[in-house]
């Protein structure tokens, strides 16, 4: 039986960070004030660093477009293929699939591509390979979220690299969401799959395209 991943529970954002970097700043702020009374010339590195492990809890406010008919990107990060396959998780039928991947010093938090419920989550650790590797997506650390929404399945595969290494889901089978809304966290760069029906979208990406989650059209929705 797989082993699972522990939700957790998003709090209130901390002036667009995660509230997890409270801690980190205080820490940095900290040891800055005592460089700057030994060593005031040294004050620019502890700053920095401070600043560098900032930027892995990086969380803003985004408003995802009203569109029902559309498909919005899920992660910040740049399209690595469409591709077609049989999904037989959750969609059980012919599917098209597209894959982003996400930097290390990306935004870490995935958002839904569309408003619909939660019907199915699995959570698998895994190995930690590249996720661009075309043996990432069943062999890395992974979380499985299918989403039933207005006009068709999808299932979202949150896949974990080789920094980050977890997947941090915020959502429950059963949980109604909307278009845009936070699901999940992977740091230190990640790769999402977003799959679909076969027939049910017209694609508006293609390879190598760059994308913000919650923000760029990935989709018009085709009603079958």
């Amino acid at each position: 039986m797989p082993e699972q991943i522990i939700t957790n529970v998003q709090k209130s954002r901390f002036y667009g960070f995660d509230p997890k970097v409270k801690p980190i700043l205080g820490i940095g702020l900290g040891v800055t004030g005592l460089v700057l009374g030994f060593r005031p010339r040294l004050v620019p590195i502890p700053l920095a660093l401070t600043a560098l492990a900032a930027l892995f809890y990086r969380d803003p406010e985004r408003t995802t477009p009203d569109r029902p008919d559309m498909l919005f990107a899920s992660t910040d990060g740049t399209v690595l293929q469409v591709d077609e396959l049989y999904e037989h998780r959750f969609l059980h039928t012919d599917a098209i699939r597209i894959a982003i991947v996400a930097p290390p010093f990306g935004v870490p938090v995935n958002r839904s591509p569309s408003a619909g419920v939660v019907r199915y989550r699995e959570d698998i650790r895994g190995e930690h390979r590249p996720v661009w590797k075309p043996e990432a997506p069943d062999q890395n650390t992974r979380t499985y979220l299918g989403i039933e929404t207005s006009w068709g399945p999808l299932l979202m595969t949150h896949i974990a690299g080789p920094l980050g290494r977890r997947i941090v889901p915020h959502v429950q089978p059963g949980d109604e969401i909307e278009a845009g809304e936070r699901v999940s966290t992977a740091r230190f760069g990640a790769r999402m799959d977003l799959t679909v029906q076969r027939d049910s979208l017209k694609l508006l990406v293609r390879a190598g395209q760059k994308l913000k989650a919650g923000l760029t059209p990935i989709a018009h929705v085709v009603p079958l």
